[in-house]
């Protein structure tokens, strides 16, 4: 007899409600959730490869030990009793700051984990931490704690009610939002489109979304901040700022004004490639619509002026007055609140309290930026990482320069990651301890629903029992953490005893019911149950005075601390403005059939049209004399790759366009169906030295490359 299980697809910040048929512990079929009341029904292709992922051969079930070449088997109580005494003897010998920790995004996904991450983190007493925020939304984050005072204040785009959409540096057709959980994206856009509302996209490449929207305009990668100056520049000198009630509730618009007086359209149309009169326009139409909305997500966010770009996203919503008003950038009242959960527990954020021990760079909530990770580890002297726990995080193929990163791991003393597969990564490991698969885990989207564009609520159990001896992420963590405990003397073990007995009983889900007692819609985890395809809560709310962080109360227009990186960026603009610009400039894009780097062991997510290519100009690869499916040579001061060319009108002149997560037919790796579809590294040409200097996030769009035929 047949089933329906509900569940959640945790694979990416959608949070799609999905429908899974299954019969005597086999999947039979995974469809969207028709009645679920925020996607509606929509599932993309990675939903299905739930399926493949939970049957996939290649997925660890028990934890393995390093043997020569080669893996063996070993019994959780041994693993972590070795990795517990290795991992305390490094600590020991050469200090805490000598274990180092990365945890990759899937982390995000997984409300279990995130509970025992800070206890996690914490507890091994390091400085050494690292993980894909620094690749990602660093910047989206820090922005929030220097204007809000709290980097978990997120502005999401109230697209229900907004009368004008302007989206930069992001692609949400394919993404179904990020920093923006908004399933089903691509017809929620229709659906703007039919009531009225614009859609423009700028960016430097036609995507999926710029082919839906009413207007696109090309963009020099790298040059947001100079062209959201220039757009504030004609705001206020036109007369078209209404900031309205913000007025009150907002320090620094004065010094705005002044600060946007040095930065023109004229001088934005030259360095972004955008026309003075488009940009004219793109101003006059943002400032007079009812209501507007900008957005920028990954391609703003990391580039050299990642930071600024960021911060103006939010100065130009402000401006003109949308902010914290219906089809504006408004703030999610999720079930579970992290916002206030983070006033109460006086944990805003944090930044620049320290730098990395060999560049300098800033730490941001603790962490250290990515770009930081390889010379932290081979780099000797005090503090220098000698051991390594990875959790769900792939650095090997997510971090600028790939040969680096890999020398960096083959050189540690030990190194232990928690994971599902023997990937790029976890191939460098001593020890491999593998949780248990999405299917065998209960679900609730505790990060995601604070970034929704419609307040919604939805929880599931598991729709397997684990395995007799399996673990979850979570315990796997709690368990390591108590294993180096125990063997770092008496009284640590007898702290960490407690502590492990304590964050057991306390388990994630009664965090969670807690938490939703006593969250603002005051519900629980049996209200949950009771509803099968999710609550909604209504439209998005303003909130502002609620969540407000900074000590004066105040939002904070102008930050000091930013205010010094504008004479970087206005060195840069002299140097763009005076020199000619470098033949190519690389940018990455997302795939709606890929997920960073570990959903490539599906076989219905690679068959196919190829994925990893370099999408570049038509113009540009006739004069190369490049044809469409040959490979082209990208190559910078660190590499040359050869990737499949991809032809098109799509994407501006100069610049070219490719996917990140791929190579995976390097010796070690246990994927069968990813090394027969291994596609091509681009992290093998990206410099880790480039990065935005605020922030330390690593530069991973606009980069200066050279393209030939090879």
């Amino acid at each position: 007899m047949t089933n329906i299980h509900y569940s959640i697809c945790d694979f990416c910040d959608s949070m799609c409600g999905i429908e899974i048929e299954h019969e005597a512990g086999a999947i039979l079929s995974v469809r969207g959730d028709k009645q679920h009341g925020f996607s509606r029904g929509h599932i993309c292709p990675k939903g299905i490869a739930n399926q493949d992922l939970h049957n996939d051969p290649d997925r660890l079930r028990t934890p393995l030990r390093k043997k020569g070449n080669d893996w063996e088997e070993v019994s959780w109580e041994e693993a972590l009793d070795e990795a517990g005494e290795r991992l305390a003897g490094v600590q020991k010998k050469h200090g805490r700051d000598a274990l180092g920790l990365f945890y990759g995004n899937p982390i995000g996904h997984n409300y279990g984990s995130l509970f025992a991450l800070v206890p996690f983190v914490k507890g091994f007493q390091t400085k050494s931490v690292f993980s894909a925020t620094s690749i990602d939304q660093l910047t989206r984050m820090l922005a929030s704690l220097l204007i809000y005072g709290n980097h978990a204040i997120l502005p999401i785009p109230d697209i229900e009610r907004t009368d004008y959409f302007l989206i930069l540096g992001a692609n949400p057709v394919s993404s179904n939002g990020s920093i923006m959980t908004a399933s089903d994206c691509k017809h929620r856009l229709l659906e703007m489109q039919k009531r009225g509302a614009k859609i423009v996209v700028i960016d430097p490449r036609r995507n999926e979304t710029a082919q839906i929207a009413d207007a696109h305009y090309y963009i020099r990668p790298g040059a947001d901040a100079p062209l959201l100056l220039s757009m504030l520049n004609i705001i206020f000198s036109e007369g078209l700022s209404r900031t309205g009630e913000l007025e009150n509730k907002t320090t620094g618009l004065d010094r705005l004004k002044e600060i946007v007086k040095a930065f023109p359209p004229s001088r934005a149309a030259r360095i972004a490639r955008i026309s003075e009169p488009d940009i004219r326009k793109l101003a006059r139409e943002f400032a007079s619509a009812k209501s507007a909305v900008c957005y920028g997500r990954r391609g703003i966010c990391t580039q050299e002026f990642g930071t600024l770009a960021g911060w103006l996203t939010d100065a130009l919503n402000i401006a003109t007055g949308n902010l914290d008003r219906p089809g504006g950038a408004m703030f999610t009242t999720p079930a579970v609140d992290l916002v206030g959960l983070a006033k109460l527990l006086r944990q805003p954020g944090y930044f620049d309290r320290w730098k990395s021990r060999v560049s300098g760079l800033p730490e941001f909530n603790g962490e250290f930026p990515a770009a930081a990770f390889a010379e932290e580890i081979l780099t000797p002297g005090p503090g220098q990482v000698k051991a390594l726990i990875t959790n769900a995080g792939n650095p090997a193929r997510s971090i600028p320069n790939t040969r680096r990163v890999e020398q960096a791991l083959s050189s540690l003393e030990f190194m232990v990651s928690i994971d599902i597969y023997i990937n790029e990564t976890t191939r460098f490991a001593n020890l491999i301890l593998p949780p248990t698969s999405p299917l065998e885990n209960d679900h609730y989207p505790l990060l995601e629903y604070n970034m929704s564009v419609r307040n919604f609520t939805h929880y599931t159990p598991a729709l397997f029992e684990r395995p007799a001896g399996a673990k979850h992420n979570w315990e796997i963590m709690l368990d390591l953490l108590y294993s180096v405990e125990k063997h770092s003397g008496a009284a640590a073990f007898a702290l960490g005893w407690i502590k492990r007995k304590a964050l057991y009983g306390l388990s994630p889900l009664r965090q969670l019911n807690l938490l939703l007692k006593f969250g603002p819609h005051k519900l629980s985890i049996e209200k949950l149950l009771a509803a099968q395809h999710g609550i909604d809560l209504g439209p998005l709310e303003p909130r502002l005075d609620k969540i407000l962080s900074t000590p004066d109360r105040k939002i904070h227009l102008v930050p000091e601390k930013l205010v010094p990186d504008l004479s970087r960026l206005e060195k840069r603009m002299l140097e763009w403005e005076q020199a000619p610009p470098a033949e190519f400039l690389l940018v990455s894009r997302r795939e709606l059939r890929s997920n960073n780097t570990w959903l490539h062991n599906s076989l219905r997510l690679v068959k196919g049209s190829r994925i990893c290519t370099l999408i570049m100009n038509k113009g540009d690869a006739e004069r190369l004399g490049i044809a469409q499916g040959q490979p082209a040579a990208v190559s910078t001061r660190i590499g040359k790759i050869l990737v499949p060319a991809e032809i098109t009108d799509d994407i501006m002149p100069g610049v070219v366009s490719m996917n990140f997560g791929w190579g995976h037919d390097v010796d070690g790796v246990k994927l069968r169906v990813a090394r027969e579809h291994p596609g091509v590294n681009v992290n093998e040409i990206t410099d880790e030295k480039h990065f935005d200097a605020f922030s330390g996030i690593s530069m991973l769009d606009g980069i200066p490359v050279k393209v030939t035929k090879p």
